[in-house]
């Protein structure tokens, strides 16, 4: 199937999927076996992990598109470095590179364990293939990772606009036609959640590209795949941007990712999304803060524009 709309009625919702090269559920099958057997050895520890549910449908996909070149964001655990480190050898790849990234050292739930220990728990032997970079935020590290990425697992910060930024400053290292796959996508949705961490399902939302989600619902799994000219996503992703921001985003993370698209794709592109970055901190800032902070003068025109875009829609369920 390739580029088909369908509407299907789930409740009172509506979901619409794109569907391309996978028909729905096809990958959740592929991964299934795996993640059954899999899941038998999943220590008790690593909670807040991918499910059961989100397992097959990643392990699914890594066994179809078989990369060699994996970036994990947001590690955690390690637990869904397991799962995939798993269907990378499901799949007969031999010859591949892993990486993992996260701002902590240790796991976020239980500080007694490291960022990705499950993997020498649960995969000792696959660990030499394995290399963990914590402490630095992808931004950071892009760089030394280096180009020939074909496959990207974000599952990092999921309030907006986290997921974006961690995949802008992925974009330029990656190949053409590669995947990106996303956790959390109705995280939102979740009582508890407050309708909060909307960053992955703004993301995949707004992605005009080829799609996929897992079938559960609402789907916690997606992917997105990137076209023949990945920089022609920049246009797209800088507009999410400017979906108001859940929270401000330090300098810190902001300006490596400014400097690797002007870098890599010119000035004008820096600048773009220097002011996305400015227009997003500054409302989320003012949302935030118990007194309103006065608009740099700079930003009075793009605040004013920003103004008017805000009043609608500006990040629509599906682009045509």
């Amino acid at each position: 199937m390739c580029n088909l709309f369908s509407v299907k009625q789930i409740g009172s919702r509506t979901r619409m999927n794109k569907t391309n090269r996978f028909s729905h559920g096809e990958l959740d099958g592929a991964g299934k076996a795996l993640v059954d057997t899999l899941f038998q050895r999943q220590p008790p520890w690593t909670v807040a992990s991918i499910s059961g549910f989100d397992a097959a449908f990643f392990s699914g996909l890594v066994i179809a598109a078989k990369p060699t070149k994996i970036v994990e964001v947001g590690v955690a655990s390690g637990w869904g470095s397991v799962v995939m480190l798993s269907a990378l050898e499901a799949a007969g790849v031999q010859d591949y590179e892993y990486v993992g990234v996260d701002i902590a050292d240790r796991f976020f739930y239980d500080s007694q364990y490291a960022t990705g220990e499950a993997v020498t728990e649960v995969l000792p032997d696959s660990a030499s293939k394995y290399s963990l970079m914590t402490g630095r935020s992808i931004g950071e590290v892009a760089g030394e990772i280096g180009g020939g990425v074909d496959f990207a697992f974000i599952d990092a910060h999921h309030m907006h606009p986290w997921a974006t930024l961690d995949l802008l400053a992925l974009l330029p290292f990656m190949l053409p036609e590669s995947w990106v796959a996303l956790h959390d996508l109705s995280l939102c949705l979740k009582a508890d959640q407050d309708h909060h961490n909307r960053g992955p399902k703004y993301l995949f939302e707004g992605w005009d590209g080829e799609k996929v989600h897992s079938i559960q619902e609402p789907t916690m799994a997606g992917a997105i795949r990137l076209g023949a000219l990945p920089e022609e996503h920049l246009s797209l992703l800088i507009d999410v941007l400017y979906t108001p921001w859940e929270m401000p985003v330090d300098q810190r993370f902001i300006a490596p990712i400014e400097a690797t698209i002007a870098d890599n794709y010119g000035s004008e592109w820096g600048q773009k999304l220097a002011r996305a970055a400015e227009v997003g901190n500054y409302f989320a800032n003012k949302m935030h803060a118990t007194e309103a902070v006065a608009p740099p003068q700079s930003l009075k025109s793009t605040l004013a524009l920003a103004a008017r875009q805000l009043s609608g829609a500006l990040v629509r369920p599906f682009r045509r």
